[in-house]
């Protein structure tokens, strides 16, 4: 013989409220599933980040390439950098004049291209505003 609890005895003799009760069950499903759903896309954004291993790694990477660079700067700051010979410094002027030779003519070109653009560019703006539209840097500042 089976014991019912004054509840159960009540849903049995009254559908209503076993349809209510149902229809409550069926909202706490849903309301859970929906709870599931944004558990596991949270999961599956974390899944899809570094590792924290991976973010160690990188931590002591950086940390190394910090000292290193430290210890670089510290050399040049205190004046242990080694003097230029004479055939490298004459290598480095050769290069910058063949750069100053090239630059001219080149900043020249841009210059002439540069008007074109402007004239035939849409709507009125301002030269840092069009460059930045443009995603240009300028060196001459």
């Amino acid at each position: 013989m089976t014991i019912q609890s004054a509840d159960k005895s009540a849903m049995m003799t009254n559908p209503c409220a076993a349809d209510q009760e149902v229809k409550r069950l069926e909202e706490d499903i849903d309301a859970a599933r929906g709870y599931e759903r944004l558990l596991r896309a949270n999961l599956a954004s974390l899944h899809a980040g570094p590792s924290a291993d991976d973010i160690r790694a990188r931590i002591t990477a950086l940390e190394l390439e910090k000292e290193e660079l430290s210890d670089h700067l510290d050399g040049l700051r205190s004046g242990r950098t080694r003097p230029l010979s004479q055939k490298e410094k004459e290598a480095v002027d050769k290069a910058l004049d063949d750069w100053r030779r090239k630059a001219g003519p080149r900043k020249r070109a841009f210059v002439k291209m540069w008007a074109i653009v402007r004239e035939e560019w849409p709507g009125r703006q301002t030269r840092e505003q069009l460059w930045d539209e443009l995603g240009l840097e300028d060196d001459e500042k």
